[in-house]
């Protein structure tokens, strides 16, 4: 599933960040299900939160707020139409076990809220809220609310450098072609001129249009204050729609400037986050950082302190695939995990020395699995270790054969998707629509990564050529598998010129109105469990949570203890004891797989918990 837009987008800086299926499943985009009445395009903005029903169950809206936050003249009187989607809560606003709002952010940087909430929200919305023993006097009932940051997807104005979507992915499959920039120094040059050549246009084109200097996370922190402000506005207007209300109850009058905010943020809304409780620390109520990103090492535009852990799991891998027996592991060696690990690193090098051709057949012309390839398939993986091992065992042990179609398995599927967009709603609707474009998502998540990141970094346009190459090959050091396709994030920012209007200028150092909860896993490929540690340093009485787990985020495992102390936070504000461990009910390769609905542990009763755990981790 990850793996199906991760060959087509390698090298293109999109998105890494994400947890959640960390990068969108085509086939499960909002924009490619049945056409639904709800529509963005007839949806306008308003100064208040007025909802539409949408997408099957879902209320969405769209927020007008400034442009410029910092303009308090009120000269300039340009706007964002920031796209929403909510989750409501199982009682209404008046019901004295409403909890209030819950607004979550997936990662990126240029996430669409939009689309974590449409597949996911009902899961997550289930962790949070109440369970079956609740006491009924005091359980908490919540609005999960998401959205498009700016820039991003539904929100208004999107910020795109391409002029249509057949150039975007030509851009992208040539940026595919050169591989790796770590394979060669051809490879480094052509990436290196390429992308810095594209980051120049782009970034004028951000400047010339107005949006390139209001994209960074400060204004989008300040966004997520104003959308919990109109929340509290809309709540009272919900509950004076009870004609059954002589006064309103305390918990759903709106007082402004004094809404609380709720959030739970994922990889890089871990940095929006943090960014969001230093500039607002008052406003605090209850907020998770997950898969917790080094906020210090972001913006100083270093991307170093990501992978330290990522070749670890083919260690924990080996471990697994030994564990789990021949039965779950198609790479499995009766002489242990060691053997098990020096096979994989065998079959690593030799697609690296020699590519395997892939026959053609009735569908798809001839293909070529290389180390590329499998680079991009181990980190799509990497993610997704509990319901994605047993198909990363089979994918080896088939290239220790010579066989590498299970390997392109996930490029073909994704040609098919498109092929079968462009024959059916694409001729009625025209070539340049989003029915012919099954990739396009109204924007291109790796340049607006780049427009955020670049923008929030401290300038970095003196970096030479020959200075990038050495970071490349310090990386590389750090992880063998990702260190060179990592280093394609901060790329664009050696050649980006839009500078934020609002940096910023906080040193993550700050006591909250209420203290916050952090929470990483054993080993994570892209936000080692160290960065959750640095990071609660800065704010006084919060706490890490340490999930006994592999993967990004807490969603990676499946953990009863992980679930029901983030349940607990959100329902009493309680954190769990300093050192907190919490162990996972599954492990890779013992049999569980995305495929399959595992039965839940014998001796909890919890289903709808165990149901929603499972879902996050497909």
């Amino acid at each position: 599933m990850l793996f199906d837009k991760a060959s087509a987008l390698l090298l293109a800086n999109t998105n890494l960040l994400q947890p959640f299926r960390n990068i969108v499943p085509i086939t499960q985009s909002p924009l490619l299900l049945k056409e639904p009445e709800f529509s963005w395009d007839n949806l306008p903005a308003n100064e208040s939160l007025v909802y539409q029903d949408c997408f099957d169950g879902f209320h969405c809206a769209r927020l007008q707020v400034p442009l410029d936050w910092l303009n308090e003249d009120e000269t300039d009187n340009r706007t964002i139409g920031i796209a929403i989607i909510k989750v409501p809560a199982v009682v209404p606003v008046t019901d004295s076990r409403y909890g209030g709002a819950i607004v979550l952010n997936p990662g990126g940087p240029g996430g669409s809220g939009i689309n974590l909430v449409h597949r996911e929200g009902k899961e997550i919305q289930t962790i949070v809220s109440a369970g079956p023993d609740a006491d009924n006097k005091t359980a908490k009932f919540f609005d999960i609310i998401s959205f498009d940051p700016r820039g991003v997807n539904n929100t208004q104005p999107t910020f795109q450098c391409f002029p249509d979507f057949i150039e975007r992915m030509t851009f992208e499959k040539e940026l595919e072609a050169y591989g790796a920039p770590g394979s060669s120094n051809v490879a480094f040059s052509n990436l290196w001129a390429r992308v810095r050549t594209h980051a120049d246009s782009c970034s004028k084109r951000a400047i010339e249009s107005g949006i390139g200097e209001y994209m960074s996370t400060t204004s989008v922190a300040r966004d997520i204050i104003e959308i919990f402000e109109k929340h509290g506005e809309w709540r009272e207007k919900e509950a004076q729609k009870s004609a059954k209300l002589v006064e309103l109850p305390y918990h759903v009058k709106y007082v402004p400037g004094e809404e609380l905010v709720q959030y739970w943020g994922f990889s890089y809304g871990t940095v929006l986050g943090a960014t969001l409780v230093d500039m607002y620390p008052e406003r605090v109520k209850r907020v998770i950082l997950d898969g917790v990103v080094d906020s210090f090492d972001y913006y100083e535009g270093g991307w170093t302190t990501n992978l330290q852990d990522t070749d670890m799991e083919i260690v924990k891998f080996a471990e697994y695939c030994w564990m789990g027996g021949p039965k779950n592991c198609a790479l499995y060696d009766d002489d242990g995990p060691a053997f098990i690990a020096q096979r994989f690193s065998e079959i690593i090098q030799d697609l690296k020395n020699t590519p395997i051709g892939v026959p053609e057949t009735d569908e798809f012309s001839a293909d070529l699995a290389t180390y590329t390839d499998l680079k991009m398939y181990f980190w799509a993986t990497a993610y997704k270790p509990l319901a994605k091992f047993h198909k990363l065992a089979e994918t080896m042990a088939q290239l220790e054969k010579g066989n590498g179609t299970a390997l392109v398995q996930g490029r073909r599927a994704g040609s098919k998707l498109l092929k079968q967009g462009l024959s059916e709603q694409c001729k009625k609707d025209g070539p340049y629509s989003r029915a012919c474009n099954p990739y396009y998502d109204g924007h291109d998540t790796r340049i607006v990564s780049a427009a955020v990141l670049c923008s929030d970094a401290e300038g970095q346009t003196n970096m030479t050529k020959e200075a990038y190459w050495d970071y490349v090959q310090d990386l590389m050091k750090q992880s063998r598998l990702m260190g060179d396709v990592w280093t394609t994030i901060r790329m664009p920012c050696t050649n980006w010129h839009a500078r934020p209007k609002w940096p910023y200028e906080g040193h993550f150092n700050a006591t909250t109105a209420h203290p916050i909860l952090f929470i990483g896993n054993s080993v994570d490929n892209v936000t080692p469990i160290r960065n959750a540690h640095r990071m609660s340093k800065g704010f006084p009485g919060s706490v890490v949570l340490h999930q006994d787990a592999e993967g990004h985020c807490s969603s990676a495992g499946v953990s009863f203890c992980t679930a029901r102390t983030i349940r607990n936070y959100f329902q009493t504000g309680v954190l769990p004891k300093v050192g907190t461990i919490c162990s996972p009910e599954r492990l890779p390769l013992d049999g569980y797989s995305e495929e399959d609905e595992p039965a839940i542990p014998e001796g909890e009763t919890d289903e709808a918990l165990w149901k929603a755990m499972v879902g996050l981790t497909k």
